[in-house]
C-alpha cells in the first residue's frame, strides 16, 4: 500500500510539473536553477597601450572631437594632434557641464556624431545622466592606472580643481591672516551677508559640495567644529537630519551672497566702494595668485589650512569616453598622453595651432593632475596635501542624495 501511494504521488508530481512548465508548443523546457542577484561587473583595466592606440587611431582616420569644461584640454588637443597625428582632422570645444550633459545625451541617443571624449565636472549628474544611461563610459589602461591609482574609479580623474575660503585684502573692511579659523564663521549672525559663493543651483560642483557636507563623516566633523566655534553643542532643527543640513540652513539664513561667476564674485568683493561688496568667499584658489594681487584684479588671500573643519572643497574634472565615438582609439591615446609630463606641462618645444609653445598647466594655481607625480605650480600645495583639508567630491554620494539636498534648499530659501 505504501509503495502504491508513493507511486501515485510521484505520478501526480510529474503531471503537475509538466502542466506548470508547458510553453504551448508541446515541449517542456529544461529546469533552470533559481536566479541569484546579478553582481556588478568588475572594473577592467584595458591591456591596450598608448603606441597601439595611437597607431589604430591614425589607421582609423576619422576626426577626433573633444568637449571640455577646461580650456587647457583644447590647446592640449592642438599640441597632441600636431605632433602625433597631423593628417587627422580634430576639433576641441569648451562646453560647460550642463550643456555637455544635454548635448552628449542627445547626440548619442540620436546616433549623431559628436564628441569622442569629454572632460567634465559634476560627477553626481555625470553618473546618473550619462554613465548609467550608457552614453559615456569609464575607461583606463594599465599605463593610466599605474599613474592615477584609486582615482580611476568610479570615474577617471584627469584634473583636480579646488575652491577655498579666501578673504578680502583690498578695502577698509579687511581681514587679517588668521582671523578666519572656522567655517561656521559664515553662519554667524555677526557676519550676515559677508559670505559669497557661486550659486549651487547653477553650478553642479558647488551643489555637490553642499551634498557631500551631509555625509556622516563630514557632518560629524562639522558638528565638532560648531562646538569649537560657538562654545556649545549643536542642537539640530527638526528639519535637519545632521550637522551638514544645519550648516546649509544657517548659511542661507545668514544671507549668503550668491553670484553667477567666480571671477565676478572675486572682483565685486575687491570693489571697496561697494558697501555690500562682501568680505569672504569660497572661490577658486586661482584667484589668489600673486600677480593678480599686484595688478589689482582680485584682492583675495587664501585663509590657509587653519579653517576648521574644512578650508573649502576639491572636485575632479573627469575624462570619459563617448559611446558612439568616431575615433575611440585616438581619443584613448590622447587621454593617456594628457597624464604625461609632456601632456600636462609641455616640453618647451611642442607647439599649438598658432605656432606658439604649448605650456599646458604651467604656473597655474588650483589645477592638479590625476597623475600626482606631475609637479604643481611654484608656491602651490600638492593635491595630496589639499585633500587632507578640503571636502572631496564623492560622485556616488552626490548622485544618491543630491535630490534630497536640492529639495531641502528649496524649502529653506
Amino acid at each position: 500500500m505504501k509503495k502504491l501511494l508513493a507511486l501515485l504521488m510521484a505520478v501526480l508530481m510529474c503531471l503537475s510539473l509538466a502542466a506548470c512548465s508547458s510553453n504551448g508548443g508541446g515541449e517542456t523546457p529544461a529546469e533552470t536553477p533559481a536566479e541569484t542577484p546579478a553582481e556588478e561587473p568588475a572594473a577592467e583595466t584595458s591591456a591596450e597601450t598608448f603606441d597601439e592606440l595611437l597607431a589604430a587611431g591614425i589607421a582609423n582616420g576619422n576626426k577626433l572631437t573633444i568637449y571640455s569644461t577646461h580650456s587647457v584640454t583644447v590647446t592640449a588637443l592642438e599640441a597632441f594632434m600636431k605632433k602625433y597625428a597631423p593628417e587627422i582632422e580634430y576639433e576641441g570645444t569648451q562646453v560647460g557641464d550642463t550643456e555637455q550633459i544635454t548635448q552628449v545625451a542627445q547626440e548619442v541617443k540620436e546616433g549623431v556624431s559628436g564628441a569622442d571624449i569629454i572632460f567634465i565636472q559634476d560627477g553626481g549628474r555625470v553618473l546618473t545622466d550619462l554613465v548609467e544611461e550608457g552614453y559615456v563610459y569609464n575607461w583606463y589602461n594599465q599605463e593610466i592606472k599605474d599613474l592615477v591609482g584609486e582615482d580611476c574609479e568610479p570615474l577617471l580623474v584627469w584634473d583636480y580643481c579646488n575652491k577655498v575660503v579666501m578673504y578680502n585684502n583690498g578695502s577698509d573692511n579687511t581681514y587679517n591672516e588668521g582671523d578666519i579659523t572656522n567655517l561656521w564663521y559664515a553662519t554667524d549672525p555677526a557676519n550676515k551677508g559677508a559670505f559669497w559663493m557661486k550659486d549651487p543651483t547653477t553650478e553642479g560642483v558647488n551643489m555637490n559640495f553642499l551634498v557631500n557636507l551631509t555625509s556622516e563623516e563630514n557632518a560629524a566633523k562639522l558638528e565638532a567644529a560648531y562646538k569649537e566655534y560657538y562654545g556649545q553643542d549643536l542642537v539640530l532643527d527638526e528639519d535637519c537630519p545632521n550637522a551638514g543640513y544645519q550648516f546649509i540652513k544657517m548659511l542661507y539664513a545668514n544671507e549668503m551672497m550668491l553670484g553667477s561667476s567666480d571671477s565676478t564674485i572675486a572682483k565685486d568683493i575687491a570693489a571697496a566702494e561697494k558697501p555690500q561688496s562682501g568680505l569672504l568667499t569660497l572661490n577658486k584658489y586661482l584667484k589668489s595668485r600673486g600677480d593678480q594681487l599686484e595688478n589689482g584684479s582680485y584682492r583675495l588671500l587664501y585663509a590657509k589650512d587653519e579653517v576648521a573643519p574644512f578650508a573649502g572643497f576639491i572636485y575632479p574634472i573627469y575624462g570619459l569616453q563617448v559611446a558612439n565615438a568616431d575615433n575611440p582609439e585616438l581619443a584613448k591615446a590622447f587621454l593617456i598622453w594628457l597624464y604625461s609630463p609632456e601632456g600636462w606641462y609641455g616640453d618647451g618645444e611642442l607647439t599649438i595651432a598658432d605656432g606658439s609653445v604649448y605650456k599646458g598647466m604651467q604656473g597655474r594655481y588650483g589645477d592638479y593632475s590625476g597623475n600626482t607625480s606631475n609637479p604643481v605650480a611654484d608656491g602651490d600645495m600638492s593635491v595630496v596635501e589639499w585633500k587632507k583639508i578640503l571636502v572631496q567630491e564623492d560622485p556616488e554620494q552626490a548622485a544618491e542624495y543630491r535630490a534630497d539636498v536640492e529639495d531641502f534648499i528649496q524649502l529653506i530659501k
